[in-house]
């Protein structure tokens, strides 16, 4: 794979964080930022894989049942936020 180049600003106390751990694994410092990324990409992706198929679930239980009742459906939004689903925004 090529390698791009790709220049970002840090806090101090940040590039400092990312020096010492890249020194204490032994490995390049570009590698630390690159996998958070990478990381981070990955979570957005399923959540919103997660958020989807909430979605999906409710359009299928409201289609055979009617419409959620809002208590029911603010319990199942309070779940969503506690399990890193949903941010905690109307």
């Amino acid at each position: 794979m090529t390698a791009r180049k790709l220049s970002i600003s840090v806090p101090p106390e940040v590039e400092r964080t990312i020096k010492a751990a890249a020194t204490e694994e032994g490995r390049p410092v570009s590698a630390l930022p690159a996998e958070a990324a990478i990381e981070k990409a990955h979570v957005a992706a399923l959540q919103a894989a997660g958020r989807a198929a909430a979605r999906e679930l409710m359009a299928e239980y409201e289609s055979g049942h009617g419409k959620l009742p809002q208590e029911s459906r603010q319990r199942a939004r309070e779940f969503l936020v506690e399990a890193g689903l949903l941010d905690d925004e109307p």
